[in-house]
C-alpha cells in the first residue's frame, strides 16, 4: 500500500471526527507554571540613636567586666575602674558632656584612669541624648484599637445621623434643654498621649542611680565631677536632690545645655559642698563666663569655692590631661584628708 503524506492522514482524522482540521493541527497550549510564592517581607530594624551606637561601640572595645548597666525603667551604661588600692579614698562620679562616652579620650578617660591610679574608685556615665540631637525618638505609644470601639465614620442603627428632633416628635423646648443638659465629651484616659521624659528628667535619674550605686559600696567620701554640660546637669542634680554622702563636686569647663532653666550660678550658690572649678583653655567666651561664676561665688559668700585655671602647656595634650588629674587629685586630696 502506497504510503499517504502526512497532510492526508490528518485530514482523514478531521473528516471522520467532525472537526475543522485546523483544531487537530494546533497544539495545545502548555499549562501556566504556578505563581512563585512571595517571600515575606522582612522586619524593619529601629535604627540605633547616637546614645545607643556609642554605648555598643564602648562595650566591644572594653573589658567586660568594666561595664555596669544602671538605670530602672531606662537602663544604661556606666564604665566601672576600682581604685588601684587597699585603702580606697572613696567613688568619683564622672557625668561627660553631650555629645561624649563614657571613655571620652579628652577629660573623661585621663580622670576614669588617673583618679583610679591615686585611690579612687571611679564611675562614668552615659549621659543621655537632648532632644534635638540625631537620632530615632521614642514615638508616643498608640492606644490599641479594639473591636467594641466605633470608627468615626461609622453610625449605630439605634442614633441616627440625620435625626431631626422635630420630626421625632419632640417639642422645641424639650430639644434645647437636652442639648444644655448635654456634658461635654470627655477624652478617654487611653487616648491620652503620654508623655516621653525629656534630658533633664533623663539626667536626674542617671545620676540618681549612679549615686544610689556608690551607697551600697560604703566608700568614705562620694564625688561628682563634670564636664562641660555634664557639669552642669550635675550641679543640677546636687540643687534639687540634696545628698548628705556627696561631699564635693568637681567642674571642668562648664558648659549649659541647649535647654537649660537657669545659669549654673544660681546652683552653685545654693551647694553646701566644696566645689572645684577647673578652667581649660583661653577662649575668651570661656573666660568669661568663667569670671561670671567667680564673682556669683564671691557675692554668695561661698566659703569653700575654688576656681583653677589651667593654661595649655605648648599645646601637648598629653601634658594637659596630666596636668588636669594632678591638680583634680590634689584638690580632692585637700578636701577629703585621710
Amino acid at each position: 500500500m502506497r504510503r499517504l503524506p502526512a497532510f492526508a492522514l490528518l485530514l482523514n482524522a478531521a473528516l471522520a471526527t467532525g472537526l475543522p482540521p485546523l483544531v487537530l493541527a494546533q497544539e495545545e497550549p502548555a499549562a501556566e507554571p504556578a505563581p512563585a510564592e512571595q517571600p515575606a517581607p522582612a522586619e524593619r530594624v529601629a535604627p540605633q540613636s547616637r546614645e545607643e551606637a556609642l554605648a555598643a561601640g564602648l562595650q566591644r572595645q572594653l573589658d567586660a567586666a568594666a561595664q555596669l548597666q544602671l538605670g530602672g525603667d531606662e537602663r544604661f551604661l556606666a564604665l566601672w575602674q576600682p581604685a588601684s588600692s587597699a585603702r580606697p579614698r572613696g567613688v568619683v562620679i564622672i557625668v561627660p558632656g553631650e555629645g561624649e562616652t563614657a571613655d571620652w579620650p579628652r577629660v573623661v578617660a585621663p580622670l576614669r584612669h588617673g583618679l583610679a591610679e591615686q585611690g579612687w574608685h571611679t564611675l562614668s556615665l552615659t549621659p543621655a541624648d537632648p532632644v534635638w540631637s540625631p537620632g530615632p525618638r521614642l514615638a508616643p505609644q498608640q492606644p490599641p484599637a479594639t473591636a467594641d470601639t466605633p470608627s468615626e465614620n461609622t453610625t449605630t442603627a439605634a442614633e441616627p445621623a440625620s435625626a431631626d428632633p422635630v420630626a421625632a416628635g419632640h417639642l422645641p423646648e424639650q430639644t434645647a434643654a437636652a442639648e444644655q443638659d448635654e456634658p461635654a465629651e470627655a477624652v478617654p484616659e487611653a487616648d491620652q498621649q503620654p508623655t516621653q521624659p525629656g534630658q533633664a528628667e533623663r539626667m536626674q535619674a542617671r545620676l540618681a542611680a549612679a549615686v544610689e550605686h556608690a551607697r551600697g559600696l560604703q566608700a568614705p567620701a562620694l564625688v561628682l565631677l563634670g564636664h562641660g554640660t555634664g557639669a552642669y546637669w550635675a550641679a543640677r542634680y546636687l540643687a534639687q536632690s540634696p545628698s548628705k554622702e556627696v561631699g564635693q563636686l568637681v567642674l571642668v569647663d562648664p558648659r549649659l545645655p541647649a535647654d537649660a532653666e537657669q545659669p549654673i550660678e544660681r546652683d552653685l550658690a545654693q551647694l553646701a559642698v566644696g566645689i572645684g572649678d577647673f578652667q581649660t583653655g583661653s577662649r575668651p567666651a570661656a573666660l568669661r563666663q568663667a569670671a561670671q561664676r567667680r564673682d556669683a561665688m564671691r557675692r554668695a559668700g561661698h566659703q569653700d569655692y575654688r576656681q583653677v585655671a589651667l593654661a595649655n602647656l605648648q599645646g601637648d595634650r598629653y601634658a594637659d590631661q596630666q596636668q588636669l588629674v594632678r591638680r583634680v587629685r590634689g584638690w580632692l586630696e585637700r578636701e577629703t584628708p585621710r
